[in-house]
């Protein structure tokens, strides 16, 4: 165990739980996403895996109010972050971040998640592991482009900890995949895993694979899982839900504001100026 770690994850994880009971008093639902999904329900133990903020998601309507919530516990927002809200840390201490997220890129509509995706875990609500692993898949190429080496061991790990043989749980994830369309974004990580120690039912490997027009889809996929690319960074989302390309040219004016301090006729303007920037200097 990296103590350094442990002691991180430990502050990031805590804060988590405070605004968790204070979003529950007020009547307001939120679960844990990524790392701190993973450590709550013992996937990961305490030091192993490193955290620098917790993500949590909340359905859009509560976002407003949790939003004084965290205020009220001393948080701020992050400056240039449309999303993150901090609060200093003690001392040099590090600040705890928590990363506010009202919907994810790989399904349609958050209600989905909070209908369906959730079952209880060690102190709270937590999304089951079908939902976490396809979370857990998409996030990396959907958001960042890439499928990092931890990303993979995230999805071993969810995997290797469903109950029994795992057939059950690799069923639910076939499922799951071919109803929100996320086979071609999600075979990269499938075929990794499959070509080393992780054994995939051949039933769920042939539910899982693309199909049809789905196989060009994966190819772009399977080009950033390779290797990033700043282009398919911003490609992939509108891939799998074209409908992210007009959201993402225009946001909304609460995006606008707390990105880049205005949302005036001429910062929508300039915003594809500068996304076009932010691909090229990432190349």
């Amino acid at each position: 165990m990296d103590k350094a770690i442990a002691a991180r994850e430990i502050l990031l994880l805590g804060a988590f739980e405070e605004a968790r009971a204070a979003a529950l008093a007020a009547g307001i639902e939120i679960i844990p996403l990524k790392g701190a999904a993973l450590l709550e329900l013992g996937i990961y133990q305490i030091g192993e895996r490193g955290m620098s903020d917790s993500d949590l998601l909340l359905r859009p309507e509560d976002l407003s109010a949790f939003e004084k919530i965290i205020s009220g516990l001393g948080y701020q927002p992050m400056p240039n972050s449309a999303d993150a809200w901090f609060r200093p840390g003690a001392g040099s201490a590090p600040p705890v971040i928590l990363d506010l997220h009202t919907g994810l890129r790989h399904i349609k509509k958050t209600g989905e998640v909070f209908d369906w995706g959730l079952e209880p875990g060690r102190n709270g609500l937590s999304l089951n592991l079908s939902d976490l692993f396809l979370h857990c898949a998409s996030h990396p190429l959907l958001h960042h482009g890439e499928l990092p080496p931890r990303a993979l061991e995230d999805c071993a790990r969810i995997a290797l900890s469903a109950p029994g043989d795992g057939e059950k749980f690799w069923a639910l994830t076939a499922r799951k995949a071919a109803l929100s369309g996320l086979r071609p974004v999600i075979w990269p990580v499938i075929e990794r895993l499959s070509a080393g120690p992780l054994a995939i039912p051949a039933s769920a490997l042939s539910s899982l694979a693309p199909r049809g027009l789905e196989k060009i889809k994966a190819a772009f996929f399977g080009k950033a899982a390779r290797k990033h690319s700043a282009l398919l960074e911003y490609l992939l989302p509108a891939l799998h839900r074209p409908g992210l390309v007009l959201k993402y040219a225009a946001p909304d004016k609460e995006f606008m504001r707390r990105r880049y301090g205005a949302a005036s006729a001429s910062a929508y303007l300039l915003r594809p100026l500068r996304l076009l920037r932010s691909v090229l200097k990432k190349r």
